[in-house]
């Protein structure tokens, strides 16, 4: 059977680039799936792991583990010396940070001094130009900072180090590294000296942020040993993590404390992987039906059932083989495009990075050859279960008033119903693995029951739209007259709207909700603080500054705060109108209201708390760049001074301004208000560092949309094509009742447009649903959900999608007006 097998290949090449190019194309989106998982990861260890990138472990302190009868570890220097002894270790950096000042004889900025380990490459640093600092006064300074303040190698800075001495001290600049994409990080000068020197500057006992290790084998083993020492030590909140692990955890810090990155990545490969079995399935089944007559024939000169199967099954292995491999390779193509065109066009997401793993070519390899075995075999098997001379003779579609098309519908339903039952409870509980099941079971419902609505749909369609055209009629009416035909069609491309609207919607909505959550932890954008008693003269000026949209003063005091738990303080609170300071801020939670104080001790539980002996009502918060806060009347009826103390200016920025115009408005602020730039300070960079990570991953995506499109658009081809096939001899029954070849062809690019229409518009309504749904129930863990709908590209899709469908019917529609009535009734 393998030559039988190889001769209709061969014979039938044609008919077989459909099921090729539908092959093809699902490997390539399934494989650009898997690829987008693996090279989020790196992407993110580019950005958020920035630090760890080149570490084989990562300890760090989880304060949740801490025993209630212990104080939290502290990943001290000594400690760092300590794991450096330990025998499976090659290699151990500390990573920690403290705030100083860089003067630069015109201007001052903040920077965060880090040391800088012999092992350049666990402290994640790059050494672009010079060398690394040798003694106590060489410092090395990172590219985008040291440009921006006209440093070059060999220059002296000055630094004052926020410490106890407040000494300023003269340093010089030997080498210049690789700035870090960190979004925790970014917006500050890096500023590195050697270990022992950064150490006397922040103190013996200072602690570190994380200790990045290299494994001198076995990193399982080796993890297993630190962890012991750290238990042995009585560490038991020190946690010790891979590098990759790292990043997930740290990405799920941002995201509400929850995995959601790895559900969300695993639910979109398992939805390319359903719908590329939908796809290839559809397509594999009409080219079997279409050789129903061929099996049966041969059947009918003596080959038996298995020899007829096993032919079949050879043939689809073969191509599965052939059209997996070419779509693999369309998957890393368009994997790398995609990412080129990111760092080509958009300089600031250079960290974008292609992974590759053996899973992500493995699996979907073996996927598509199985899957387009078994869509070979279904309809085989199908074909098979007739009789010889019943499978010559025509046959009806399964519809209600069969056994088979009953059958279908009842189970259609059930599916349906249990599906959107699951997909409900799902987004109510804000499990997404639960709400996927639900997609999962009523989506494949959907389509069993599609022969009941979408015909009938398309026949109303066009009766609405056909007015007096005959062609116009005609194409409605065949949308009833054979409905297995008509629902086979629409299918295909309601299956690849579907997909893109969902992720359409589904993506807008979680990056809606996405960069709503990164807004409330850095609320306020940028504040400036002067020395002056009052700012309103100031925020007026900065008001009309280019990039911002509003500008709001307050006034700083001195305040004693008693949270009615044991803890007093003297600390710092921001006096604001709360009018204006609501403008200005991106999360009106951190918006005190009268006869309450908005604290920074968000740990606290105490309901209420007093203020220079005055109960108020206590509202805390988690946010950063956020001030204890109280209303000019409440400051007033607490009897809080205006005479002594720091004004300032919070301002909000415009969201389009790109890192290097944040930067340049930084500047602008600075000049205007008479201070140094260090003055300066806010959550936006770390915000737009944040969104444009979100806005990374999200247009690696988004570059799927385009083959989802493309599976649409090559089933709607191919099963357009192989109906006008089957209807040769209907076809030219019209044109010998008097049909014109022009009126031919119009009738079938109607119907072709009505189909396309249809099915486009109900794949964007379920996608739409379907997206909403999966947005909040993967996000809504974050707090408040926004939902939004990219109207503009969903009409595109549909435009799209009646331009392909009107452009399917040129072909088919010019080989059936090419043949003359007499030799289309002659066809068999």
């Amino acid at each position: 059977m393998l030559q039988v097998a190889l001769a209709n290949i061969k014979t039938y090449a044609r008919r077989y680039i459909a099921v090729l190019l539908a092959v093809a194309i699902g490997t390539a989106f399934l494989g650009a799936t898997l690829a987008v998982d693996s090279s989020t990861r790196a992407t993110l260890k580019n950005s958020v792991g920035d630090a760890y990138k080149n570490a084989d472990l990562v300890a760090s302190v989880d304060w949740q583990l801490t025993p209630a009868d212990a104080e939290t570890s502290s990943l001290t220097m000594d400690v760092v010396r300590e794991v450096r002894k330990l025998p499976d270790t090659s290699g151990v950096y500390g990573n920690g940070f403290f705030g100083a000042d860089l003067h630069t004889g015109e201007n001052s900025y903040s920077v965060m001094m880090q040391p800088i380990s012999p092992e350049h490459k666990l402290s994640g640093m790059t050494m672009l130009e010079g060398r690394a600092p040798l003694g106590a006064e060489e410092v090395v300074l990172d590219e985008k900072h040291a440009e921006q303040m006209g440093v070059s190698i060999s220059d002296t800075v000055a630094v004052t180090a926020m410490d106890e001495a407040n000494k300023t001290r003269e340093l010089k600049v030997v080498g210049i590294v690789e700035t870090t994409t960190d979004p925790m990080f970014s917006s500050y000068a890096q500023l590195a000296m050697e270990e022992s020197a950064w150490e006397r500057l922040a103190g013996k006992d200072f602690g570190m942020n994380l200790l990045m290790i290299d494994a001198k084998g076995d990193i399982a083993q080796t993890k297993s040993t630190i962890a012991q020492y750290f238990s042995d030590k009585g560490m038991a909140d020190v946690v010790v993590n891979t590098a990759d692990e790292q990043v997930l955890k740290d990405v799920a810090s941002m995201t509400g404390g929850t995995d959601q990155l790895t559900i969300i990545l695993l639910v979109f490969a398992l939805v390319a992987l359903v719908v590329t079995g939908l796809v290839v399935m559809n397509t594999f089944s009409v080219v079997i039906a279409q050789r129903t007559r061929e099996l049966a024939l041969l059947r009918t000169l003596g080959a038996k059932r298995a020899q007829i199967r096993k032919s079949v099954l050879i043939e689809a292995l073969l191509i599965g083989i052939i059209a997996s491999v070419i779509g693999m390779m369309m998957a890393i193509a368009l994997m790398a495009g995609l990412i080129q065109l990111l760092r080509s066009f958009v300089p600031e997401m250079s960290y974008a990075t292609l992974a590759l793993d053996a899973r992500g070519i493995i699996v979907p390899l073996v996927v598509a050859i199985l899957m387009t075995v078994l869509a070979a075999w279904v309809p085989a098997r199908r074909a098979m279960g007739l009789a010889p001379l019943a499978a010559l003779r025509p046959f009806d579609a399964a519809s209600v008033k069969n056994r088979a098309g009953l059958v279908r519908i009842i189970f259609g339903a059930l599916l349906t119903l249990a599906g959107v039952a699951l997909l409900g409870f799902g987004a109510y509980k804000g499990d997404l693995l639960i709400a996927f099941a639900g997609g999962l079971l009523s989506f494949p419902g959907i389509l069993m029951l599609a022969s009941l609505f979408v015909p009938a749909t398309v026949f109303g369609v066009g009766k609405l739209l056909a007015g007096r055209s005959v062609a116009g009629r005609l194409a409605s009416l065949n949308a009833v007259r054979n409905p297995g035909r008509t629902t086979a069609t629409a299918t295909a491309l309601l299956i690849g709207v579907t997909l893109v609207s969902m992720i359409m919607v589904g993506g807008q909505s979680a990056k809606a909700t996405l960069n709503g959550s990164i807004s409330g932890e850095y609320p306020i954008d940028l504040q400036v603080q002067q020395d002056t008693k009052n700012s309103d003269e100031l925020a007026a000026k900065l008001a009309n500054v280019e990039g911002i949209e509003y500008a709001a003063a307050y006034q700083m005091r001195t305040v004693n705060i008693d949270f009615l738990n044991g803890s007093t303080s003297e600390e710092y609170a921001m006096i604001v109108d709360p009018q204006s300071y609501s403008s200005v801020v991106l999360d009106q939670k951190i918006v005190p209201k009268d006869g309450e104080l908005l604290s920074t001790w968000w740990q606290n539980e105490s309901k209420f708390a007093e203020v220079n002996g005055n109960e108020v009502k206590l509202k805390t918060t988690s946010a950063s760049f956020v001030e204890n806060t109280l209303t000019e009347a409440t400051a007033k009826n607490l009897g809080i001074s205006d005479k002594d103390g720091m004004s300032g200016v919070a301002i909000k920025v415009d969201p389009s301004l790109s890192n290097t115009e944040i930067n340049t408005l930084v500047e602008t602020i600075a000049d205007v208000a008479n201070v140094e730039n260090s003055r300066v300070s806010g959550g936006v960079m770390e915000k737009f560092m944040f969104s444009q990570v979100i806005d990374v991953l999200l247009m690696i995506v988004s570059g799927l949309l385009a083959v989802a499109v493309l599976i649409a658009l090559i089933g709607v081809a191919n099963t357009l094509s192989l109906s006008v096939l089957e209807r040769t001899r209907e076809n030219a029954l019209l044109r010998a009742l008097g049909l014109k070849k022009k009126q031919l062809r119009s009738m079938l690019a109607t119907e072709a447009v009505l189909i396309g229409g249809v099915a486009a518009l109900l794949g964007l309504i379920l996608g739409a649903i379907y997206g909403l749904l999966g947005a909040h129930s993967a996000l809504s863990s974050l707090g408040s959900m926004q939902y939004e709908i990219p109207w503009a590209q969903l009409a595109a899709v549909l435009a799209v999608s009646l331009v392909a469908a009107l452009l399917a019917s040129i072909t088919p529609g010019r080989r059936a007006a090419k043949l003359s009535p007499v030799e289309g009734l002659a066809t068999e």
